[in-house]
């Protein structure tokens, strides 16, 4: 299915915010768009500023002096929650005030419990945010253009309320994509990544993910295309086949959650620890230099101690180089809710320490064989830059050098300690 609602959904709160008893306030204003959450969110938060921007807003970086606060909330993890509630009433005691819209998962999933949040003004579901964004350009705050290609998710993870709230897959037609992407490399953007909830289910015009790639790598100019998370089942004959193309950076998140075989069944996830390990290697195969992560779930109900030991020697002999190591977090909503929460809080929290020292010792070790290589890179403020293989830099010679961000370059790298430097081979 192809996501274009009606525009007559999209009502008229961007192109004039009510204000009390209906008063309309005029453009033009001053709007800030604040995000919790992932690559998704916060490329929705992009489309969102396009919006704004189109229709005479100035955008701000900070909430401050905002006429409009927009905060786009997260719901993945009851950290999550914290996260945005924190920042939701953050916003509603800035003196002045502005007028406050919430939106995002948490809006969707607890709309009710927003709304009663003093200095709250509006309260907008995914459908009416989805509505609000689905023509908009994308204005990128970031030196990494996010592109959303796709969104929802029928995977059926029984820890996941993101899916429950984001409904069935549905993609941006191909023709709308590739404009997307010429506009943003015309203007100058090294490095764009195409993302969405499940981004393998990309699937509009008989066109997968596969094809969509095959055809965005025609288009002209100089940069370079990340994909952003992966489920284990996206990959096929003709994603390793276009994946190898120089523009794809080998650099590849692929969710693991459990090296458990019991635990990976009770998640609901579709692969065992065997499956997930061949298909690293096969992608090692295509793209030898890829740092490759994964996210781990820590804590996932029926997790003993033997699960969990099961699960560390079998990220031991995986050839990954990072870990986004989450403790489990039960959801309104889903099936695993009901299984409780058994596993203390303290054991989590131990687990969880133990797995992101071993997540840093690989990124370290993965980013030491590296040290002396020249690599692509795309230039980000402050004198950083982010190489094609995910290894951030700190560049002393563009330290405080105005130089144009979002541009790529080529970078040695050299490992000091626990710090990476680069150094510019050409600007």
């Amino acid at each position: 299915m192809i996501f274009r609602p009606g525009r007559e959904m999209a009502v008229t709160a961007i192109i004039c915010l009510s204000g009390e008893g209906g008063a309309v306030i005029s453009a033009p204003m001053t709007a800030a768009v604040l995000t919790v959450g992932c690559r998704l969110n916060q490329a929705e938060s992009d489309c969102l500023r396009g919006v704004l921007r189109d229709r005479g807003f100035r955008i701000a970086d900070e909430p401050a002096g905002a006429d409009v606060v927009f905060v786009n909330t997260c719901t993945v993890t009851g950290n999550a929650d914290r996260s945005s509630m924190a920042l939701i009433r953050r916003v509603c005691r800035l003196t002045p005030k502005p007028r406050v819209v919430v939106l995002g998962c948490l809006a969707e999933r607890a709309g009710d419990s927003l709304t009663a949040i003093p200095g709250v003004d509006e309260v907008w579901s995914n459908q009416r945010k989805q509505a609000e964004i689905v023509d908009a350009f994308p204005l990128p705050v970031r030196s990494r253009a996010l592109l959303k290609v796709q969104d929802g998710c029928d995977q059926g993870c029984r820890y996941c309320v993101v899916s429950l709230l984001r409904g069935t897959p549905v993609s941006l037609p191909p023709e709308m994509v590739q404009e997307r992407l010429e506009r943003l490399v015309a203007q100058g953007v090294g490095e764009v990544v195409l993302t969405g909830l499940n981004l393998g289910k990309y699937s509009a015009a008989g066109i997968g993910l596969a094809g969509l790639i095959a055809s965005l790598l025609k288009v002209p100019g100089r940069f370079r295309l990340r994909l952003a998370s992966l489920e284990p089942d996206s990959f096929d004959e003709r994603l390793f086949a276009v994946i190898g193309d120089q523009r794809i950076c080998p650099h590849f998140h692929i969710p693991l959650q459990s090296g458990d075989e019991k635990l990976l069944a009770a998640m609901g996830r579709n692969y065992t620890s065997a499956q997930y390990a061949r298909l690293i290697e096969r992608l090692l195969a295509v793209r030898p230099d890829a740092n490759i992560g994964a996210d781990v779930i820590v804590g996932f109900p029926g997790e003993d101690s033997g699960s969990f030991e099961r699960t560390k020697a079998f990220l031991e002999r995986l050839p990954i180089a990072y870990l986004h190591v989450f403790p489990y977090s039960p959801r309104p909503g889903t099936l695993a809710v009901g299984y409780g929460d058994p596993v203390p809080r303290e054991v989590k929290a131990e687990r969880v320490a133990l797995l992101r020292q071993f997540a840093r010792e690989r990124r370290w070790a993965y980013a030491r064989r590296f040290n002396g290589t020249v690599r692509e890179a795309v230039l980000e403020p402050g004198g950083r830059a982010l190489t094609d293989n995910y290894l951030r830099l700190f560049c002393p010679e563009l330290a405080g050098v105005k130089c144009r961000s979002r541009h790529l370059v080529r970078l040695r790298i050299e490992v000091h300690g626990e710090d990476l430097l680069g150094r510019q081979e050409d600007l």
